[in-house]
């Protein structure tokens, strides 16, 4: 099959392809089986068969697969979308310690166990709403080692924590 053969079979075929298609695709995913039916018709023009009732079958089964193809990529990319929302973040099981510091009394007292450097970290990395690299600009630290120092702050502060529910402490300043 030459080129101009390949293009009378083009214009001849597209639109019953394409009106085949659209019984069982979208407007948009037709029109692309279409197009991938008459490259695959292009890539195989070897095995064409010379009669002209053949080739409008030959044709058709190739588009017929296309369609096939397609509707399965759909499907999967379909069924592929249903579990989305099992890999989106999740929250943590406990809530993030700097909130509890700041909102009760043991907070208040926790912070004030913090020593001044401490409280300085904790001030940048949870008080304000800053990136890690501006707050490690602002402590005048590498973003690696206020990383660090936010990790153990975190222990610090849950350590306190514990000690004081176990401690069972008025907040008046006095362990009971």
């Amino acid at each position: 099959m030459g080129e101009d053969e390949f293009t009378a079979l083009f214009e001849q075929m597209s639109g019953r392809i394409f009106s085949f298609a659209a019984r069982r695709l979208s407007a948009q995913a037709a029109d692309d089986t279409v197009g991938q039916t008459f490259e695959t018709v292009w890539a195989k023009r070897d095995e064409c068969p010379d009669d002209p009732d053949a080739r409008i079958g030959w044709v058709f089964t190739i588009g017929r697969f296309k369609i096939l193809q397609e509707a399965e990529r759909q499907r999967r990319k379909h069924h592929d979308n249903r579990f989305v929302d099992d890999y989106s973040a999740r929250p943590a099981p406990q809530p993030d310690i700097a909130e509890a510091v700041t909102e009760t009394a043991l907070g208040r007292w926790i912070y004030q166990q913090l020593s001044a450097v401490e409280r300085e970290l904790f001030d940048v990395a949870f008080m304000l709403d800053v990136t890690r690299e501006q707050a490690s600009a602002m402590l005048a630290i590498s973003v690696g080692t206020f990383n660090t120092r936010v990790s153990r702050l975190r222990s610090r502060i849950t350590t306190l924590q514990n000690a004081a529910e176990t401690a069972e402490l008025n907040l008046g300043g006095n362990t009971a």
